[in-house]
This record gives structure tokens, sequence and C-alpha cells, in this order.
């Protein structure tokens, strides 16, 4: 079966398994296409453990397609509500609630892996701070010539 996918970025979700967490073992193969959006399933070929290719993503057991979930969160800061974005999406407000929620949730496991065991003095933290506020004036003042 052909795939467009690149094979080697997967890896086994089976912890018992011999290449669990393993990118680019070679042993993750395409089984085949499912669903309206014919996302992948994927196969490890040491354990036969089958998972989808959306599997550890915030899409995943998701029914919209992964553009219309990107697209509709966007427009969350252009709209300004959940209530202006669902009347102009055409999805339901609690559905982008959902939404919502998984993207935070799955942002906050990134950050934690990322930052984990980070030993920073107070100087680097206020650092740190200084250069993303130094960051969000400039963007505010671009706003405000645009304007």
């Amino acid at each position: 079966m052909q795939s467009n996918l690149d094979l080697s970025k997967f890896w086994c979700w089976q912890k018992n398994c011999l290449d669990y967490g393993k990118k680019g073992a070679g042993n993750i193969v395409l089984k085949e296409r499912y669903g309206k959006d014919n996302r992948a399933l994927l196969k490890c070929k040491t354990c036969s453990h089958c998972f989808s290719e959306t599997h550890g993503t915030p899409f995943f057991g998701l029914n919209t397609s992964m553009d219309e979930v990107c697209r509709t969160l966007a427009e969350i800061p252009e709209k300004g509500s959940i209530r202006g974005v669902a009347r102009s999406s055409g999805h339901d407000k609690s559905t982008i609630c959902r939404w919502i929620d998984l993207a935070g949730k799955h942002c906050r496991e990134v950050t934690d892996y990322f930052l984990e065991e980070l030993r920073l003095d107070r100087v680097q933290v206020d650092e740190i701070w200084s250069y993303i506020k130094k960051g969000e004036k400039r963007r505010y003042q671009r706003f405000e010539r645009i304007r």
C-alpha cells in the first residue's frame, strides 16, 4: 500500500513492545486508510499493535478534519468570542469549547515535557520574561501603526 506519510516519525505506543517509543526503527507500517479524512491506521511489526496516525494529538478521536479544527480555533482571537466563532464556522459552541480544552491539555503536556527538570535561577527566569514582554510590546506597537 502506497503512502505519502513519513513512517519514520511514528513509534509504537504499546508500553510492553520492544520498540516502544523508538522513532525510525522501521517497525511501523501502514495497515490501511479509514474514515472520511482517509486517516492512516498504522501497525507495529514487532508487537502487531495498531494505532491511528492522530494518536497522541489533540485530533485523536475527532470526526472533524484537522484543517477545519485548526481554522476554527485560529478564528477565536479574531472574532473575540466562542459564540462569534460558532456563528461564523457553523460548529456548536460546546464543540468548539471541547476543541479548546483538548488543545489546551495537549499544550500543557508538551510544555511539561519540554520544561521538565529545568534548573533556572531567578535571574534567568527574569531574563526570559523580559524577552517575552519586550516582544509583546513590539507586537502592540506594530498593531498601533497598522490601525
